[in-house]
């Protein structure tokens, strides 16, 4: 199409970015459900800490999920 602008490229670049950068932000709030159910902040009327372990290991799959990705990022922008 253009000598200058390649189109196809363009619109895979703008595709990735728009799906990890959505995907990072939904695997995030995910972990941040993850840690409020192992706070116990999710159940009724918990008068003290009724959380569950499953919400500590989710999020901290998910936050290190985040991490890497931001890792990943990094090294892909500063030249590996």
């Amino acid at each position: 199409m253009s000598d200058y602008i390649d189109f196809s490229a363009l619109g895979q670049v703008l595709l990735a970015s728009v799906l990890i950068g959505a995907g990072l932000v939904a695997v995030f709030s995910v972990g941040l459900v993850g840690l409020s159910a192992y706070e116990g902040q999710l159940v009724e009327g918990s008068a003290g800490r009724k959380g569950t372990p499953l919400g500590l290991a989710v999020a901290v799959l998910c936050f290190a999920v985040v991490v890497g990705g931001i890792a990943l990022g990094l090294w892909t922008i500063l030249g590996k």
